[in-house]
């Protein structure tokens, strides 16, 4: 049952992280540019190789029974860890902007002065496209979090897969 949870959340995770993956790519040149930008495309980056790299664990190692480099291990774990990081600061910004919608519409007011008279969306209409994101990155950063715990479990369990593959 857990492996089949575990195989949903996984096909879940996998447009984001493609999403993900494309997003970095376009904004790289962007963010040598502009340091702000490394540490956010940093995230994204350690969230779409967790993703991949878990998927491989799902496909090649669990199901398909195949030797894994212990580097692979390592992958996992290491952008396992940034992309918890990501998911609770993800969890709690949705969680206090949602219970506190002053910050949302007062966020929203921000955008509409600093996008200037071209702007021809109402804030009505940005303050609700602003919440299904909310909503949708709330849920997306949950969904993460679980897969993160039982891709560990998993990594414990499934431990022989990791194994030098000229020790067999």
């Amino acid at each position: 049952m857990k492996l089949t949870i575990y195989r949903i959340l996984s096909f879940l995770l996998l447009p984001i992280a493609v999403l993900f993956t494309i997003i970095v790519l376009l904004l790289l040149r962007a963010a040598f540019t502009n340091p702000a930008m490394l540490l956010p495309l940093f995230l994204l980056s350690c969230i779409a190789i967790y993703t991949f790299t878990s998927f491989n664990l799902l496909v090649q190692g669990i199901d398909g029974n195949k030797l894994l480099n212990r580097s692979a291990k390592d992958w996992i774990r290491v952008n396992g860890i940034v992309s918890i990081v990501w998911a609770l600061m993800m969890t709690g910004t949705s969680v206090a902007v949602l219970l506190h919608p002053e910050m949302l519409s007062e966020a929203v007011k921000q955008m509409k002065d600093n996008g200037g008279p071209d702007v021809k969306i109402s804030e009505a209409d940005l303050e609700k496209y602003m919440r299904i994101i909310l909503y949708f990155f709330l849920v997306y950063a949950v969904v993460l979090l679980t897969h993160i715990i039982l891709s560990f479990q998993y990594l414990r369990s499934y431990g022989y897969l990791f194994h030098k593959k000229e020790e067999q």
